[in-house]
């Protein structure tokens, strides 16, 4: 197999299979967790979504450092590593600008929308090796996604509403008000 994924000079790369795959797979297990917690909210981009978008950017990350590395070793050259970064973020950006929906009265998605942003950059942190950094930035977005859906079964606090219209009371006073007040 191994000889099957060598690069056109005859390398196959400077991290070894066994990393590459638990960076992916620890990118695509923290992305699900987040994706269903969206799926559970009945908001777009689910599990899969977040899955591709946490192991999508894990491999553009992945990619980077290898091609980095494997050119500053053969050839000499240098290069900024944060580039491949860069174009994650704005690509990602472009994705979660997708799910934004703005009507005259309310706006939604934003809470999706920062979501895939913030699950790019799990999937980005797992897949340059800062599983660290991956694991806090995980336990922050579980924390804020989850938390809320605990609170409001214990009793309504408006302050873990967002301003996007997902707030639990908001939700309730539109149905309250019924399908003439929109």
């Amino acid at each position: 197999i191994v000889d099957a994924m060598e690069g056109a000079n005859g390398s196959v790369g400077v991290t070894p299979t066994g990393v590459i795959v638990v960076r992916l797979l620890a990118s695509a297990l923290m992305a699900a967790v987040i994706g269903w917690e969206r799926s559970f909210s009945q908001k777009p981009a689910g599990a899969r979504t977040m899955i591709m978008i946490g192991v999508g950017a894990a491999a553009f990350a992945l990619l980077g450092e290898e091609l980095l590395v494997a050119r500053a070793a053969s050839e000499g050259v240098t290069a900024d590593p944060t580039r491949v970064l860069a174009y994650i973020i704005s690509g990602v950006g472009f994705l979660g600008a997708g799910t934004i929906l703005h009507s005259k009265k309310s706006i939604s998605g934003l809470t999706t929308a920062a979501t895939i942003w913030a699950v790019a950059a799990l999937g980005a942190s797992c897949g340059v090796g800062e599983l660290r950094l991956a694991c806090i930035v995980f336990a922050f977005i579980a924390g804020t996604m989850i938390l809320p859906h605990l609170f409001w079964k214990l009793g309504d606090l408006e302050f873990l509403g967002d301003e996007s219209g997902d707030d639990a009371n908001a939700l309730r006073d539109a149905e309250a008000a019924g399908p003439d007040a929109r």
